[in-house]
């Protein structure tokens, strides 16, 4: 397939957008699709300021782009959006004037912060009118992009794939722990005031001091600010700004750092976090973006509960103090490695790109979507039963195309406009395969389901089927229960 991908960074060592696109880009080829990056920016000669109106040069050199654009486009057949904004604002009057069908990617403060600005609130609703697909880095972005567009849209999530370059997880040392934050650009979208009153507040209450490297360009109106605050609150000597560095750079200086700790109020999927992970580096995040959605179920001790500094600095004394720390680590990395590995983003991908039903997202739906089954198990269908694969792939299409399965129970706790993106699942009589086969294909998508039970066959064998039903009095709460 031909594919332009649309962005205004794409670099190497440039940011976590500029680094994933990259790395976005390289894995669509690698699937065998013809892949173009085409900037949304302007080159600065292109514009005259000045005169009556000073936005008339700048529009102008835009209207003069946006047809060569058209041009460069025409054989295209998929244009994404990689990252929301004016830039999916710009790819989707691509799209709307070309009639190539268009996705649109929204990493992190695109979606999550547009609700606070007019015009990025504005650039946003245009482009998923025009999107056919929205592609997410977490839950909590979809959620949001769904609160603001106030559509009933679908999204997928689909995180940007990471490998370990270190299979084994840092002990903590003492006593000087060192700990680290970085990023391209360092200011408060990264929580930054909040991590300097953390170390000040950590330091006072704890015998054990840390000491904090920030790596990132800084503006200086802003690190004179953080100066400031860091001499009021006297801790000048513990905590240090070591600029910018180099992509390679960055990673050396990490290798010294025993915790990694991000204050952001909100994350898409931050590369800086995944990089320490990667590492082998403990990491204690703020309870936003796909690796904290993550972590929660399985190490809710490495998602901060508050985004109030005291708590966050006792919070990560009681993980220093915990002697299984490190084994805990080493469990949930293990885990995430996996769930983000290069061959399971990239499977998800080609599934994606390889359906042929073009679907819009925001679908006019006046009727509850159900499917009602009876028994998962075995390898062959009959009448009554549904084989292991068979449903183990239903359910993974129904999260590719953007759905979740639920119990009538769940669907009806939902308001209307959420419930467009759920699927009512039904299973009539109640056989243990639900319980051996079904439910563990289900808890990994998070679905529910309800089942209607034989009562008077409850713990027997029916004559409808040589299976048995479930077991007397089994309870689970993904289930709901009827008769």
């Amino acid at each position: 397939m031909k594919i332009t991908i649309v962005t205004n960074e794409y670099s190497v060592e440039g940011g976590g957008l500029s680094y994933s696109c990259v790395q976005y880009h390289l894995l669509l080829k690698e699937l065998g699709h013809d892949v173009s990056i085409l900037s949304s920016g302007l080159y600065n000669c292109d514009v005259i300021h000045g005169g009556y109106n000073n936005r008339l040069g700048k529009n102008l050199a835009y209207e003069a782009k946006l047809k060569q654009d058209l041009k460069n486009i025409e054989n295209t057949q998929l244009l994404i959006a990689f990252g929301g904004g004016f830039n999916g604002y710009y790819a989707a009057l691509l799209a709307g004037k070309s009639n190539i069908r268009f996705w649109l990617m929204l990493r992190g403060s695109d979606g999550n912060l547009a609700k606070w600005d007019y015009e990025s609130c504005y650039y946003l609703n245009y482009s998923i009118n025009i999107a056919e697909r929205i592609i997410c880095l977490s839950e909590e972005l979809a959620e949001n992009v769904k609160l603001l567009t106030r559509k009933n849209i679908r999204a997928n999530v689909i995180p940007n794939f990471a490998s370990r370059l270190n299979v084994n997880v840092k002990p903590f040392s003492y006593p000087r722990l060192c700990i680290g934050c970085g990023a391209s650009h360092m200011n408060e979208k990264k929580g930054l005031s909040r991590l300097i009153e953390l170390v000040a507040l950590y330091n006072k209450k704890y015998e054990e001091k840390i000491q904090l490297e920030v790596v990132g360009d800084v503006d200086e109106d802003v690190l004179s600010q953080y100066q400031q605050r860091i001499k009021f609150l006297g801790v000048d000597s513990n905590i240090i700004f070591l600029g910018v560095k180099s992509r390679n750079e960055f990673r050396s200086i990490q290798k010294n750092w025993q915790l990694y700790i991000q204050t952001s109020v909100c994350e898409g999927m931050g590369n800086s976090v995944t990089d320490s992970m990667s590492q082998g580096i403990p990491v204690m995040i703020t309870n936003t973006g796909f690796v904290a959605e993550f972590a929660r179920e399985q190490f809710p001790q490495m998602v901060f509960s508050s985004f109030d500094p005291e708590k966050m600095a006792i919070e990560i004394h009681d993980m220093l103090s915990d002697p299984f720390a490190t084994e805990k680590y080493q469990k949930v990395y293990e885990s995430f490695f996996s769930e983000v590995s290069k061959i399971k983003v990239k499977e998800i991908w080609s599934k994606l790109l390889n359906r042929n039903i073009k679907e819009r997202l925001t679908p006019e739906l006046n009727t509850i979507i159900s499917v009602s089954l009876h028994d998962v198990a075995g390898e062959k269908h009959d009448n009554i039963t549904t084989p292991v694969e068979v449903f183990k792939k239903f359910c993974e299409d129904v999260s590719i195309a953007g759905y979740k399965l639920c119990s009538m129970k769940d669907y009806m706790s939902l308001s209307m406009s959420e419930r467009n993106r759920y699927i009512v699942c039904t299973f009539d009589d109640g056989y243990i395969g639900l319980l051996y086969n079904a439910l563990p294909i289900m808890n990994k998508y998070g679905y529910t389901a309800t089942v209607f039970v034989c009562s008077e066959y409850m713990g027997k064998i029916n004559n409808l089927k040589s299976a048995t039903p479930f077991p007397k009095c089994y309870l689970q709460e993904k289930w709901t229960f009827d008769s």
